[in-house]
């Protein structure tokens, strides 16, 4: 090739490494202060990481889902009740809505990169969002809302066909059974909340519903139904699953690590003015997030990134030969042809990557312990083997209607 043959091909890369690092360094930028957010969270520090995250709560950006999710995450932690219910609240709004993901920023995403849409959680995610608004609702007293906030984390689970036998013509993405969810906690919260309305029949369902999903719940579902009970204990542990990449280009993305991995989820101690309300014998815990994450029900699926990065590597591929093909034929026309193409597949292969946002200030699993508190100031204790922390609270009972009580334990 001449020098000129040389110089276009040197500007080429250049350009198309400066447009590779361009879309990196915006993406660091406007994570900065999530990621801050994050380690005060980590840390125990829940008020000054409310008070981080709420600016970037209020951003209608491609992140307002995930950033009302971190928001709710640390107020409902920090004692702020109200900042939380809002933060649920917009979550609730924007992941209900249908034209969140309108065309234009779809197509962004498909051709881009998937970062562009606006995050909505994976299911489990989902539906953990729509528990926790619930529960910001059970602290008011306010059970036909959290009624409704229950009901909603109970949405349908798709499975996609694994097997290339089991798959159609078209796009596998589309290829699904639907099943009722095995969501134990939003049963459990709608039963309570059905309960607490006088609709007896609706509660009994529901709470039968919570015991064949995860028949380790019956003891837990006896005594919140026992006469007197006026308290309920909200325990989160723990940390929740986190996302990293797989593939060549990153174009796929898993959740870690599995339950097997971090072990089994030990018993909680809760005491009330020294003497112990929990046992050993006895499930209070009713979710693991960690299991969750590995259950394909629990997940969406996307082949568009796959696509791309294979679409991306062939591209690749047959640049390089047309650029070897220019060289050795002296022609600096198919050389240089060749060079957009190895660009353009490139450009395709970068943009493959998975989205790897997901919501970082997720627990493991909640724990539910209900108690009956007596007129006057109570001691509540709770300690958990394995956590970095314990939480003692002194309260007074309402006069009328539950105390629901959150910990967040790490």
């Amino acid at each position: 090739m001449n020098r000129t043959t040389r110089s276009l091909c040197s500007l080429t890369l250049v350009a198309l490494l400066a447009i590779l690092l361009g879309g990196c360094a915006k993406d660091a930028a406007q994570s900065t202060n999530a990621r801050n957010g994050v380690g005060l969270y980590n840390i125990g520090d829940y008020a000054q990481a409310a008070a981080t995250f709420k600016p970037e709560s209020q951003k209608k950006d491609e992140n307002f889902v995930l950033n009302n999710c971190r928001l709710g995450s640390a107020a409902l932690a920090a004692g702020q009740t109200e900042e939380a219910e809002n933060a649920f609240m917009n979550v609730y709004e924007v992941v209900n809505g249908v034209k969140t993901n309108d065309t234009g920023r779809t197509l962004g995403a498909t051709v881009v990169f998937e970062g562009i849409k606006v995050w909505k959680g994976e299911p489990f995610e989902r539906a953990m969002a729509h528990y926790y608004l619930g529960v910001t609702f059970l602290m008011k007293n306010d059970y036909e809302n959290a009624r409704s906030a229950f009901q909603n984390s109970l949405f349908k689970l798709r499975e996609y066909a694994k097997e290339s036998k089991e798959k159609k013509e078209g796009n596998p993405a589309d290829e699904y059974k639907q099943f009722e969810s095995n969501f134990a906690l939003g049963y459990f919260g709608l039963a309570f909340s059905y309960q607490r309305l006088n609709k007896s029949e609706l509660a009994e369902a529901n709470y039968k519903l919570a015991l064949e999903k995860d028949p380790r719940l019956a003891d837990l579902i006896a005594a919140v139904q026992k006469p007197g009970v006026n308290t309920l204990l909200f325990v989160d542990a723990f940390t929740g699953p986190q996302k990293s990449p797989k593939g060549w280009y990153n174009e796929e993305s898993a959740f870690g690590p599995t339950p097997a991995e971090a072990g089994e989820l030990p018993p909680v101690s809760v005491t009330l003015n020294g003497q112990p309300l929990t046992a050993e014998t006895q499930r209070y815990a009713l979710v693991d997030t960690l299991a969750m994450a590995q259950d394909q029900q629990w997940q969406d699926i996307d082949t568009i990134r796959k696509t791309k990065a294979v679409i991306g590597t062939g591209t690749m591929a047959a640049g390089g030969a047309m650029m070897g093909y220019g060289a050795a034929r002296g022609d600096p026309r198919i050389a240089l042809a060749g060079l957009g193409v190895t660009a353009l597949g490139a450009l395709i292969s970068a943009s493959s990557q998975a989205d790897l946002r997901y919501w970082e200030t997720l627990p493991r699993t909640v724990y539910c312990i209900p108690a009956t508190l007596a007129p006057g100031e109570s001691e509540i204790a709770v300690t958990l083997p394995g956590a970095s922390n314990s939480a003692t609270l002194k309260i007074t009972p309402k006069p009328s209607g539950d105390n629901v009580l959150y910990f967040r334990l790490r």
